[in-house]
């Protein structure tokens, strides 16, 4: 009886710990949303692409998707990058840990396809947290350690 309750103890301590230790596979987005003319487009569903790029704000597409979204009275809207619906690419396939990476926003006022450039940002440190899920092993002598072991060095990590 005592096994059985420890068993059960391991897995649900282990349930945990693996749960908590997933990074979301997604990148929150948010903007206000104008016409070429500066209007607000307040309250009106718009559609969205995004598409990341390799090393370059015109590099090779890496990802893509399309989503579409309702803005509020302030014409503000959000979407998470990764959970659109994907034109090229996988969002969970993205190579985070080579090359620099630049995100382009395109819209379309009218809820369809005729999407206006916006423009394309290099992406900064925190989507590269998700590379960190998978970036294996470090070391100050270089030869690795085993996962979830943090070494420290004489600066404190």
């Amino acid at each position: 009886m005592i096994n059985k309750i420890l068993l059960v103890l391991l897995l649900a301590v282990s349930a945990v710990f693996h749960a908590s230790a997933q990074a979301p596979q997604s990148i929150p987005y948010q903007a206000v949303a104008r016409d070429t003319s500066g209007t607000l487009l307040a309250s009106r569903p718009i559609s969205l692409r995004f598409t990341i790029h390799d090393t370059t704000s015109t590099g090779a597409t890496v990802y893509q998707e399309t989503q579409t979204v309702t803005t509020n009275v302030l014409a503000t809207f959000t979407a998470n990058i990764g959970t659109g619906t994907a034109v090229a690419g996988t969002f969970s396939g993205i190579n985070w840990g080579v090359n620099a990476k630049y995100l382009q926003v395109e819209l379309d006022p009218l809820g369809g396809t005729a999407y206006i450039n916006m423009g394309a940002q290099q992406l900064l440190s925190v989507p590269y947290a998700i590379y960190s899920n998978s970036s294996g092993t470090t070391s100050s002598s270089g030869t690795g350690s085993s996962p979830n072991t943090l070494l420290y060095t004489s600066d404190g990590f």
